[in-house]
């Protein structure tokens, strides 16, 4: 992805057994309900080339987590239970897939899989999973002082932001629950779905020689709305190399109301607990300030993959004005975000409500030793975000061994 982004890897411990059976469970949100589970010991298989779902599913059978199509390619996979699922009447056999290491990657329909190691795999690696569930990683946060963030913010990476000067079409990429299997050219998600912005839309970006990277995954719901329907998370965006189409891209200034420096606007709930304990669980909240001036708020499920942070948002709402002062940013909304401190300021109008994102000038330091030559430190700021304690991160900072 375009970003650093906050990685989180959930490892489901699954117990081996033999043939026992557990009772219906019904799923009120999908339809489906599981009839019958017979858990089995674990073999090889591998997707079919005549695949007849694209996806696997969580047990529920209402959230995509991987693409099955990227396991077509040099991968096998262990079954470890036989599942009935019924829809509408109709029962179909499933069967529940891991890696080599036990990490759940669902449910597939039986008729997607064929036994045996994949015949492209040209490593096949035995079934061996974790005895015990690894402890989450809690970082180590350091305070930094004024005067030493100011040594190393000039060397943030800047994150260019630009006006489209006329109607543009680009590819934001979406990925699976799990994001596994990525396919495209950044490394990011595992399909493309095109979407149409209009002039004067800001993007943020990199511009790197003749190539201009676009961060799709910033804008607001409105442009992503095709892929969330899909049931997908975006992922990132699309590696422009056409200089036709990067002259309808216009450099501007940073949006007032985004964060300084390296961050994308993405705000997550919690303190400096919350960063030190951020590979361990997710924040329950997070808000995207999109680069093209919306707010939209996420709920999270702490336990879950950091894809929650890209899901179609609760809310969405657009920011008319921005007023700074101090280190406060008045970010004037047609509306109130419903759960966040906002004033009611006029009575008529498109701006008649007012959110303070106050920077707290709080800034720690989370340093990464490497396994290369370089250390990397990575560095985020407290903020109050609608009367509610946020973080952010600004970016980070590599250094030679």
């Amino acid at each position: 992805m375009f970003k650093t982004g906050i990685k989180v890897t959930a490892i489901a411990a699954l117990m081996l057994g033999i043939g026992l059976f557990s009772p219906t469970i019904a799923h009120a949100q999908s339809g489906y309900k599981i009839t019958s589970t017979q858990d089995v010991t674990p073999e090889p298989y591998y997707v079919a080339r005549n695949i007849s779902s694209h996806y696997s599913w969580d047990k529920t059978h209402t959230k995509r987590l991987t693409f099955l199509n990227e396991f077509q390619k040099n991968y096998s996979v262990y079954v470890t239970q036989k599942v009935t699922m019924t829809y509408k009447g109709k029962a179909t056999a499933y069967l529940h897939i891991v890696n080599n290491y036990g990490v759940d990657y669902g449910y597939v329909t039986a008729k997607s899989l064929r036994k045996g190691f994949n015949p492209t795999d040209t490593d096949p690696q035995p079934y061996q999973p974790a005895k015990e569930s690894q402890s989450p990683e809690i970082m180590t946060v350091n305070r930094v002082s004024k005067k030493a963030f100011s040594k190393v913010s000039s060397r943030l990476n800047k994150i260019t932001y630009y006006r489209t000067t006329k109607k543009v079409k680009l590819n934001a990429d979406f990925t699976s629950y799990m994001n596994v299997g990525s396919t495209s050219y950044m490394n990011v998600g595992s399909t493309t779905i095109s979407t149409t912005i209009p002039a004067g839309t800001v993007v943020g970006g990199y511009r790197a020689s003749n190539d201009l990277a676009i961060d799709t995954d910033a804008l607001s719901q409105n442009f992503l709305r095709s892929g969330y329907r899909q049931g997908l998370w975006v992922a990132g965006g699309e590696l422009i190399t056409s200089p036709a189409k990067i002259k309808a891209f216009k450099r501007i200034k940073r949006p007032a109301y985004l964060p300084k420096y390296d961050s994308f606007g993405l705000l997550y709930s919690g303190g400096i607990n919350a960063i030190r304990n951020q590979k361990a669980i997710l924040s329950k909240q997070s808000v995207q300030i999109t680069s093209n001036g919306y707010v939209e708020i996420r709920q999270n499920n702490p336990h879950g993959q950091a894809t929650e942070y890209h899901s179609q948002p609760l809310a969405s709402v657009k920011i008319k004005r921005t007023k700074i002062k101090g280190h406060t940013r008045y970010l004037y909304l047609s509306k109130s975000l419903k759960g966040y401190k906002t004033t009611k300021v006029r009575y008529h109008g498109k701006r008649q409500y007012r959110l303070a994102l106050v920077n707290q000038q709080k800034t720690y330091a989370i340093k990464d030793p490497g396994t290369d030559e370089f250390t990397r430190t990575t560095y985020y700021d407290g903020l109050t975000f609608g009367g509610k304690t946020f973080y952010t991160s600004y970016g980070t900072v590599s250094n030679e061994k």
